[in-house]
Parts: structure tokens; sequence; C-alpha cells
């Protein structure tokens, strides 16, 4: 009886080895990974840069700039979904994301803007909307609450992203272009809005 207890016990041990083993495997996977959220978020910082020389070159070609928001677009969806799916979330990875979208359309509009695609006040706009963002959530978090929610400021991201797609796809004198130069003034509407918004917003939590 005493061998077949000690069997049983050594039965039960091993196990236990087989049951850790998953979950050890699961924590050497998200250590080895940890890094690759914040890395393809990082890689828009560059994408940014690559927008900029190629329209300080003079490059009219579009499947570059075409290759550029694609990345950009893939780089933005792998991030976030891989930092969810294996719990990799945190602050630092949340702002480091937000950052670098807005410096990639930055880099992008400021680029166009600089050839006459577009007036200065849309990108100046949408660095004064993003940093309204940042500081607000900023004062905010310190207060315990959570950032503002402002559906301007969410549909202020989607013309970001569209004003860049436009640009990538047509040349500033194509009609998709001058369409935009058209209506630049009310997209600059939009993000007014979107500023007095979030500004109203903030004082009422007040």
């Amino acid at each position: 009886m005493a061998d077949d207890l000690d069997r049983s016990i050594g039965l039960g041990r091993h196990e236990s080895k087989i049951l850790e083993d998953p979950a050890a495997a699961s924590e050497r996977l998200v250590a080895a990974i940890g890094w690759i959220p914040n890395a393809l978020s990082a890689t828009r910082f560059a994408l940014a840069v690559a927008w900029v020389a190629l329209a300080a070159a003079g490059v009219s070609i579009r499947i570059p700039y075409l290759s550029l928001v694609f990345a950009a677009w893939a780089t933005d969806y792998l991030d976030g979904n891989l930092a969810r799916r294996f719990n990799l979330a945190s602050g630092f990875g949340r702002w480091l994301d937000s950052i670098a979208d807005v410096t990639f359309v930055l880099g992008a509009l400021l680029s166009e803007a600089a050839l006459g695609a577009l007036p200065f006040y849309i990108p100046i706009l949408i660095a004064a909307s993003f940093t309204q963002y940042a500081l607000d959530s900023t004062l905010l978090a310190r207060a315990g609450g959570g950032p503002i929610r402002s559906r301007l400021g969410h549909l202020g991201g989607m013309i970001n992203y569209a004003l860049v797609i436009v640009f990538a796809f047509s040349k500033p004198h194509r009609a998709a272009g001058r369409f935009v130069r058209k209506i630049c003034p009310l997209i600059a509407l939009v993000y007014v809005a979107a500023i007095t918004e979030r500004a109203w917003l903030l004082y009422r939590r007040r």
C-alpha cells in the first residue's frame, strides 16, 4: 500500500507539473513578444520620416506613398490587437500608439502643406487638438478620471487619416487634391468644434 501511495503522490506531482507547463510556456511567450506591440507603434515614426523624405525629394509616383499608408494602417491594427490578445496593454503603449499616429499624420500633411496641397492651418489644428487631448487626459488621470470621450474628436481622427489617404492616392493638382483644398475651411470647423467640445466636457467634469 505504501508503494501505491508513493506512486499516487508521484503521479499527482507529475500531473501538477503538466498543468503548470502551459502557464509557464505562456509566460515565456509573452516575455518573448512583449516588445513587439511597442516596436510596431514606433515604426510609424520612421514612416513619417519616409513620407517627408519622399515629398522633399519631389517624388510624384504614388506607390511609395500608398505603401507608407498601408504600413501605417497595418502596424496600427497589429499593435493594438497583439497587446490585447496577450494582455500586454500598458499606459506607455497606449501613449506611444497615439503619439506615433499623430506623428505620421502630421509628417504627411505638413509635407503636403509645404507643397501647397492644403493650408498649413489644417496640420496646425490637428496638432492643437492632440495637444489638448494629451493635456486633458493627463490632468484627468491625475484626478482619478478617465479620458474625455469626444465624438467630434473621434470624427477628427477619422478625417486625419482620410486626408492622408487622399494625398497618397492623388497628386495635389488632380481633382481630389483640388476638392480637398476647397473643403479645408469646413474641415477646420470640425477640428475647432472638437477642441471646443472637449474643453466644454472638461469644464463640466470639474
